[in-house]
């Protein structure tokens, strides 16, 4: 898998070799490393599966930047594998290697001259304004009048759209040489555009080289304060004191213009940004200098040393120049680059980054939701407001300006208009349909555009214009002018359409994003592994674009990258994750794979690790109960969560239970319909009352439900019941350690719901995957005719959100809590097996008793002594 002229890294043996920071890690942290190694090397894909509170952050750390270490200091190998070429070709190949210099090494010595270059150049520029301020500013007053009389500035220049498609521009004669080098200085890789060129010898003399690329790590994680703690955790390492290493963030949060972040809302920060580029150099934004050096002067900076989002604002700051495109123009010599899942996971948004993951290695934590992650990114909703508003704005942008625009450009916008009347046309249809059409269809790609008559657009052409043209920002600015005007204004569509009542006024912005998404999904249609979801709703018609298989936009990623980790405290189950991302019969093509992609995308390669807990057996009790303490069933499906006397008995164990266990209780339910339902028949029945004489009751709608909870458990009552839901937003993320999570219950099986259609289809979707996949229409599979592979997902989606609840209890190796399931059903071997290995134990099963002994065996738990 990976390139066999390199000589293969011997895997490090000892804690030492890792140079972890601590004395003595867990012996899990050395073989987890170990193991991170060795797939790193050998350009594997790997889930790696280690609990919360086991060091894994640190593990992956010191494993992986150990392996970039001896792989940026390898040395090329000596002796050529056979590997089936002729001898000749080896032999050739060997002498090339050995007579040529380092290409990279040369680009790089080019790209330090180059700095070097700017550097003097600007350098004695800034001293010869200094000495010359008075006579430049009159040459250049006496210039920019000259100017301004034979080139007076018309404001729509910068709204009229000019794009040359590759038909068009496969031959230059049409332009002048000073046209020609203008392109080809933009076609550069530039930090930013520079509207400050002055003449065409500058184009030549000062274009920037392009900046090599090494080897290096790219780490994702869900949110920005992960992303945080983990350049922390570098920095804690002898790592932080030498590594280069960048986060990538939006502009909301990199931004270093207060005046810009003051004025303008965080939905057109971006556009605000962008539009400040194209400005002279008068209204140009002052965070993007004319001259190079205060960027240079910060990618020094973050050469030297490991930086996080705070870190990289504040030393830009002091340069007064934008973190933005500082943190983009540093990716290339990062040795370790920080970022976003959806920055990572969209080929878009990692091409306009200028992200490259040749050679390098991808490491995803947190990844136990990543397959819907992938889904999420790549959907698209579109919907009726977002519809009449577009075709209103673009053909009154196309009436105004359609004699300046260039003839490819008219054939564009016209084919866009085209594209929102069929839609608009279409959804006015759904939504005056009798009322015995269904309120949700589902479709095909295809069938979706037969039958909004669309079927003859180019969509693949129109989703290349959107995205190259940059037209939805010149929309955007078309837009904003129009706002003041009265006459505008009348023409501008009202609240009511044909197509529905509107809740609000939507932003152009916004409305120019979601169509963008939605034509970049449909732009394929000839793809099986996505949906058409039609809702005619009370406010208006919506249409979905629904991803189904997330191996494409995974089997790229792989494709391309040297290897890919992902990682997590809960990866089981895994089996389902490694089909869904690399199916044996997937959308990705395959015809067009080297050997080595083939062997990449192959699932039997897929390597699984998983490690139990740093605790002591006996710091767990796990427990099913099948019965209350009036022997009634434990047992809470869908057609049971409205039975009465269950839900009384769920509430009398629960009330038991607590006076029992010590400190934190916390309680998950499947759905906030069932917690409501419970609390208000434990209400009705007095049982919140006795719970609440032990251990006061918090809910999750609390206003401050986690300081309240904190307070109560560490206050004078020694204790609290926290009543959440799984999938809510104290399931992930929340460390309920020692006295705070003493015991976690969890109350039914969250099975999501198949009342949704973008769940059915999915489920039927992977029931497919096992064979080649066919245009016919797809079924809705109801829950009693599911298949096997599907119901293994919907088994599986629920038992992952289960295991990241229960996880949020035993945090370090000196914690202990009692992990309780009050629903018969985790007895079951389907669902039991499914658990974490550190809860289910070595047999893949947990203890399952009636009340009484359960009580008793819990009671006993908590008299232990668990200093020692």
């Amino acid at each position: 898998m990976v390139d066999l002229t390199e000589a293969r890294l011997a895997t490090p043996q000892t804690a030492a070799d890792f140079s972890f920071p601590i004395a003595t890690p867990y012996a899990i942290q050395v073989e987890f490393v170990q193991r991170l190694f060795e797939t790193l090397e050998r350009g594997e894909f790997g889930i790696f599966e280690s609990p919360t509170g086991t060091g894994k952050s640190l593990s992956i750390i010191c494993g992986s930047l150990t392996w970039l270490t001896h792989h940026h200091a390898r040395a090329p190998a000596t002796i050529d594998k056979d590997d089936g070429r002729p001898v000749w070709v080896r032999d050739y190949e060997r002498k090339q290697r050995e007579s040529s210099v380092n290409p990279d090494a040369v680009a790089r010595e080019k790209y330090e001259n180059w700095a070097k270059s700017v550097r003097r150049k600007e350098s004695a520029e800034q001293r010869e304004r200094k000495q010359n301020a008075r006579r430049v500013g009159a040459v250049r007053a006496k210039a920019s009048k000259r100017g301004s009389e034979q080139s007076p500035h018309n404001s729509d220049d910068e709204v009229v759209a000019e794009y040359h498609s590759s038909e068009e521009t496969k031959g230059d004669g049409e332009y002048s040489e000073s046209v020609r080098k203008l392109l080809h200085a933009r076609a550069q890789s530039r930090v930013y555009e520079d509207s400050d060129i002055d003449s065409d010898e500058d184009i030549d003399q000062n274009a920037e080289p392009e900046e090599p690329s090494i080897s290096k790590i790219f780490y994702a994680s869900r949110t920005h304060s992960q992303l945080q703690q983990f350049i922390s955790e570098i920095k804690r390492t002898k790592f932080g004191h030498a590594t280069p290493c960048v986060t990538l963030g939006s502009r909301v949060q990199l931004c270093t213009n207060d005046e810009v972040r003051t004025g303008c809302a965080s939905a057109m920060l971006n556009e605000r940004c962008l539009e400040m580029q194209q400005n002279g150099r008068s209204k140009r934004c002052g965070h993007l200098p004319v001259q190079r050096t205060p960027m240079l002067d910060l990618k020094d900076h973050m050469q030297t040393r490991a930086m996080d989002i705070e870190d990289l604002v504040v030393q830009a700051r002091k340069l007064s120049v934008c973190a933005y495109y500082g943190a983009r123009a540093s990716v290339q010599q990062a040795h370790v680059v920080a970022l976003p899942y959806n920055m990572l996971l969209s080929r878009s948004a990692r091409e306009a980054l200028g992200v490259s993951l040749k050679n390098s290695v991808v490491i995803i934590d947190e990844a136990h939701n990543l397959v819907d992650t992938i889904l999420a990114t790549h959907s698209a909703l579109l919907d009726a407001r977002c519809v009449t508003l577009l075709l209103d704005l673009v053909q009154r942008y196309f009436k105004k300006y359609w004699q300046r625009l260039r003839g490819s450009n008219v054939v564009h916008i016209r084919r866009t208009i085209a594209l929102l009347r069929a839609l608009d046309k279409y959804m006015r249809a759904v939504k005056t349909e009798d009322s015995r059409t269904p309120d949700v269809l589902v479709k095909g790609v295809n069938e979706f555009l037969h039958d909004a008559h669309a079927d003859h657009i180019n969509v693949f052409t129109i989703d290349r214009y959107l995205r190259e043209s940059k037209i939805g920002r010149k929309l955007n600015m078309f837009a904003d002018r129009q706002v003041g005007s009265n006459n505008d204004a009348e023409k501008r569509p009202r609240a009511q359409t044909a197509a529905g009542p509107q809740k609000s006024e939507i932003a152009p912005a916004t409305a120019v994003a979601a169509l963008e998404a939605f034509i970049a999904g449909i732009g394929s249609p000839d793809r099986t592994g996505a949906r058409i979801v039609v809702r005619n709703g009370a406010h208006g018609v919506e249409l979905s674009y629904v991803l189904l298989d997330p191996s494409e936009a995974f089997g790229e990623l792989r494709r391309e990258a040297r290897a890919v980790v992902l990682a997590g405290g809960t990866m089981t189950p895994a089996t389902d994750v490694v089909e869904q991302l690399l199916p044996r019969f997937g959308r990705l093509s395959r015809d067009t794979c080297s050997p080595a992609e083939l062997m990449k995308l192959d699932p039997d390669n897929a390597r699984l690790f998983s490690w139990s807990h740093v605790v002591s057996p006996s710091h767990i009790c796990s427990l099913v109960i099948e019965s209350g303490p009036t022997n009634t069933p434990l047992k809470f499906a869908f057609q049971d969560q409205q039975n009465t006397l269950r839900i009384r008995e769920c509430g009398q164990a629960l009330a038991a239970l607590c006076n029992v266990i010590p400190g934190g209780v916390v309680v998950f339910f499947p759905s906030y319909a069932l917690l409501s339902k419970m609390l208000s028949v434990w209400r009705e029945n007095r049982i919140i009352e006795r719970i609440a004489r032990r251990k006061p009751v918090v809910t999750e709608d609390a206003q401050n439900v986690l300081s309240e909870y904190v307070e109560h458990v560490r206050g004078p009552h020694k204790g609290a019941v926290l009543l959440s839901v799984v999938g809510g937003r104290l399931s992930e993320g929340i460390n309920f350690s020692d006295e705070l999570g003493r015991a976690v219950v969890m109350v039914g099986v969250p099975f999501p719901s198949l009342a949704s259609p973008e769940l059915n289809e999915r489920l039927t979707y992977y029931e497919s995957i096992g064979q080649k996949p066919t245009m016919s229409t797809v079924a809705r599979p109801a829950e009693q005719s599911m298949g096997p592979r599907a119901r293994s997902l919907y088994e599986s989606l629920c038992m992952r959100a289960v295991n990241q609840s229960i996880g949020r209890a035993i945090r370090h190796r000196g914690d202990f809590a009692a992990i309780v399931f009050l629903d018969a059903r985790y007895a079951e071997p389907r669902i039991a097996r499914k658990l974490p290995a550190w809860i289910a134990g070595p047999n893949q099963s947990v203890s399952s008793c009636k009340f009484g002994p359960a009580l008793a065996r819990i009671s006993s738990f908590f008299k232990q002594d668990f200093s020692v």
